[in-house]
């Protein structure tokens, strides 16, 4: 099952130590040794990486989307959609 960090506002998902068999566990530096790694994953734990990735991917791109809010960097695409909208260019979904 995958876990959040706890540290503050840090939402990255992260996998328990004990998650994968004592096999996998090893410090791995580059993206060559990672994909290494993932091409001799059992399939069940490839498919277990994969819900993970998703789920952190998704975090990451929540975490994105949540500072450029807040930062303003939305903004002009907000007004610009509302303005569209006043005009008669979007309809409900």
């Amino acid at each position: 099952m995958t876990a959040f960090a706890s540290a503050g506002r840090d939402q990255t998902p992260v996998l328990p130590d004990t998650t994968l068999p004592i096999r996998y566990k090893q410090v791995m530096s580059t993206v060559e040794e990672i994909e290494q790694a993932i091409a001799k994953l059992a399939p069940r734990d490839l498919d277990r990486l994969r819900a993970w990735f998703e789920e952190f991917q998704a975090a990451r791109f929540d975490e994105t989307i949540e500072r450029d809010a807040e930062a303003g960097k939305l903004d002009r695409a907000a007004d610009e959609a509302l303005a569209a909208h006043r005009r008669g260019r979007s309809r409900e979904l």
